[in-house]
């Protein structure tokens, strides 16, 4: 048994049948749907159209709607401020695990204890107290003790990716084929021996290989309660004060993982692509973030459009036209509803072609949220640098 092997057994390095047996540092970054405006209203345009038509059709209270139109526009553009360039404020997150801890006698993720939260840091302008300040006059009125926005409206979709917080550095095996480095000396610079190398960590980096864990959750909404922390325990003799945010949330859309490399080989691999990219010396001048991100997605979703499309030929055409006729009512409405399975596969395949659905993924979530993908800057590196930002800066 390997457990009566001798210490030098184990020593780092000498068992190489299976490596990448290092301790991990994990970390996380949020992204945030700001892109589908079906399965995130609140913060892809759903909610803002609601509020802009009663801003117009409200008579004597549309300057009070416009009011409150202002402070979801810019409670929207403070979040995708915080989380794009300010990721640090994310301190901590609690919860995830119950994403992965299923109860076979409940097929309901939601309740009241499905709840994330998030430890955040505050600062001189009240970022975060201000953030929720803003979201709390958007939705609710406290004049009238209502909810000025509707329930459905107030959903948005987002996604937590886990990784590794370090930079996966690549590991350089120089074979000298038949030599070693005093000979390759005595050798003119045009008639030097062959010499090949290779990279150990090609199979835990990049998009190909790199191992993370991305949970994708749907129907989230902020608790209005939270946010408030730094009122909690007012002191004439303060410390730092710090913020939580709590999100609440109803259904798991998918969780993707890449784990156990070097241990099997999973069916997956090269197929299944991580938020980053194929190499940390992704050229921005070649393609954009946004065209590299589109390319990523591109092939998740032609799968997606081809079964739907397989799917709708077994129906009537009958059927069909009331489903696209449905379709049509609730874009002329703007206000997202429930949509059944064929309802949802319609629109699917009606808009396949276009690059405005192309750009609804989880590579869209990654430009609009991540820190650093600017020209010059990877999707990965900004990827790692969100995470390491998130820890405080403890590891670089």
């Amino acid at each position: 048994m390997s457990d009566f092997k001798t210490l030098m057994d184990f020593r780092k390095g000498s068992y190489r049948k299976f490596p990448y047996q290092d301790p991990t540092y994990l970390s996380f970054a949020l992204l945030f749907d700001f892109s589908d405006v079906g399965n995130s209203p609140l913060l892809a345009g759903g909610a803002e159209a609601f509020l802009t038509t009663l801003s117009e059709n409200a008579g004597t209270d549309s300057i009070n709607y416009k009011d409150r139109l202002n402070d979801l526009q810019n409670f929207i553009t403070t979040l995708n401020t915080i989380n794009r360039e300010l990721p640090w404020f994310w301190q901590s997150i609690k919860g995830v695990e119950r994403l992965q801890q299923y109860n076979p006698e409940n097929a309901f993720i939601g309740g009241d204890d499905a709840k994330l939260e998030i430890e955040t840091l505050e600062s001189l302008n009240l970022t975060i107290s201000g953030l929720m300040h803003l979201y709390r006059r958007a939705i609710f009125d406290e004049k009238k003790w209502v909810y000025i926005m509707p329930p459905n409206l107030r959903k948005f979709r987002m996604w937590i990716y886990v990784t590794e917080i370090r930079s996966i550095a690549i590991n350089t095996d120089v074979k000298m084929n038949g030599f070693n480095k005093d000979d390759l000396k005595s050798f003119p610079d045009n008639f030097k021996p062959s010499v090949t190398t290779t990279n150990k960590n090609a199979d835990i980096s990049g998009t190909a290989g790199r191992p993370y864990f991305l949970l994708g959750i749907k129907s989230c909404e902020f608790d209005i309660k939270s946010g408030t922390t730094i009122f909690a325990d007012l002191n004439k003799n303060p410390t730092m004060a710090t913020e939580s945010l709590n999100i609440i949330y109803d259904a798991l859309e998918k969780v993707e993982a890449r784990v156990l490399n070097g241990i099997i080989e999973q069916s997956y691999a090269g197929t299944q692509h991580a938020p980053s990219p194929d190499s940390e010396t992704f050229n921005p001048s070649t393609k954009t973030p946004l065209e590299f991100a589109k390319e990523k997605g591109k092939g998740k979703l032609d799968k997606i459009y081809e079964k739907a499309e397989s799917d709708l030929n077994t129906l009537s055409e009958s059927k069909k036209r009331e489903a696209l006729q449905k379709l049509k009512d609730e874009t002329l409405n703007r206000i997202p509803k429930f949509e059944n399975v064929f309802s949802n596969a319609i629109r699917k395949v009606d808009q396949a072609s276009s690059d405005v659905m192309r750009g609804k993924n989880i590579g869209n979530a990654i430009k609009d949220n991540v820190h650093g993908i600017v020209p010059g800057t990877t999707i990965g590196q900004g990827l790692n640098r969100a995470a390491i930002n998130n820890l405080g800066n403890i590891y670089k």
